[in-house]
């Protein structure tokens, strides 16, 4: 069978729209008020210092999933027990951000259909590229955020020249000091989306011969980090710091206040379909990592896994919460006290052992020279 093989350049653009994706939607760290953009940019920074490990992990085992690694490192049963609760956390992210999507696109575009099915029509189009394939995934990634980024471009020009930006607006920095916005760097900034980057353990093997994954994941995470940092300052600067904390979407209500004279307005509508491809593809690469363990946990192929785990997704994400509180208030504390567990502790816990078990074994091999001497 043919390996499954991604260049840097696609990987970069599927991290990205991984990365960018809801988060462009919910703005991570708002409750940091006007300094939400340094927040992100801190978290940034922590989170490629977090996809080091992700990374050094994947030089360890180059041609590993994390689950098979997993299995390598703490035995088959203790890894097997692992690499199912990865499966339940790819399959609830995944499952968040359907619901978050469906929500979008429910109340902002089809207003009068049931969240249910915008939420089949979404789950059915990402089982569609999953059949494709990650390459695929990996090529259309590529020239949708090419395309993506030249509208973010072209509506930054806009906003220029509807004379909506006041930079007043993120004076004083840290008027509350530095406190707040380390406080949600923790609870909010880093583990989304960066901390959701761990997904990506299970795609690293596909990256090709030849390029450094550190470097790839590294330079993703600082890039899609700007772009997230830019996107929450511009907000900031056109709605100031109330209505960017109440705003259900700030970025589309900026996006909103668009008018050139009367020749352009309704630019919202860019922004709506930006933020659905964006999302579109964070549901991918859940499902597909998720997939993708149960294929090497249950030993079942890819392809008979697609439909019953886009309908557990689809279950998931239509009864994991009674209305949009509960999804906020539940997404909160998973992302405080849950992701945490997935992101850091079990990705140091399997480096450490991986140092401690090469660091054994070649003082094993050591040995017999020494003896011999």
């Amino acid at each position: 069978m043919k390996k499954i093989q991604i260049d840097a350049k696609e990987m970069i653009s599927l991290m990205m729209l991984f990365e960018l994706g809801t988060s462009m939607m919910s703005i991570p760290g708002r409750d940091a008020g006007k300094d939400a953009w340094i927040a992100i940019l801190i978290a940034a920074g922590l989170g490629a210092l977090l996809f080091l490990c992700y990374g050094s992990l994947h030089r360890h085992f180059p041609d590993l999933l994390m689950t098979q690694y997993c299995k390598v490192l703490l035995g088959k049963t203790a890894g097997s027990v692992l690499a199912f609760l990865y499966i339940v956390f790819f399959l609830y992210g995944g499952a968040r951000d359907l619901r978050d999507t469906g929500i979008l696109i429910a109340d902002r575009t089809l207003q009068h259909t049931p969240l249910t099915i915008v939420c089949v029509l979404m789950i059915g189009l990402v089982m569609y590229v999953m059949h494709l394939g990650i390459e695929v995934a990996g090529r259309t990634g590529l020239m949708l955020l090419f395309l993506l980024l030249l509208l973010g471009f072209a509506t930054n020009i806009m906003i220029l020249l509807s004379g909506i930006v006041h930079m007043s607006n993120i004076l004083p920095i840290a008027q509350h000091g530095w406190q707040p916005v380390w406080e949600v760097v923790y609870s909010q900034a880093l583990m989304l989306p960066y901390g959701e980057m761990v997904t990506f353990a299970m795609i690293l093997p596909t990256l090709k011969k030849g390029y450094r994954a550190n470097g790839v994941g590294v330079t993703a995470v600082l890039l899609g980090g700007a772009i997230l940092s830019f996107v929450t300052l511009s907000n900031v600067v056109v709605l100031g710091e109330d209505v960017f904390k109440r705003a259900t979407y700030p970025l589309l209500s900026m996006i909103s206040k668009v008018e050139i004279s009367d020749f352009v307005d309704r630019v919202d509508v860019i922004g709506v379909m930006t933020v659905i491809i964006f999302d579109f593809f964070k549901i991918f690469i859940f499902y597909y990592a998720a997939v993708k363990a149960a294929e090497d946990v249950l030993r079942v192929s890819y392809h008979k896994l697609i439909l019953p785990f886009g309908l557990i997704m689809l279950v998931s994400c239509v009864l994991m919460a009674q209305g949009y509180q509960e999804h906020l208030t539940t997404g909160k504390f998973v992302l405080k006290w849950v992701f945490p567990i997935f992101a850091v502790f079990f990705p140091f816990l399997l480096l450490m052992v991986s140092w401690l078990k090469k660091f054994r074994n070649k003082k094993e091999r050591s040995m017999p020279r020494e003896s011999s001497s």
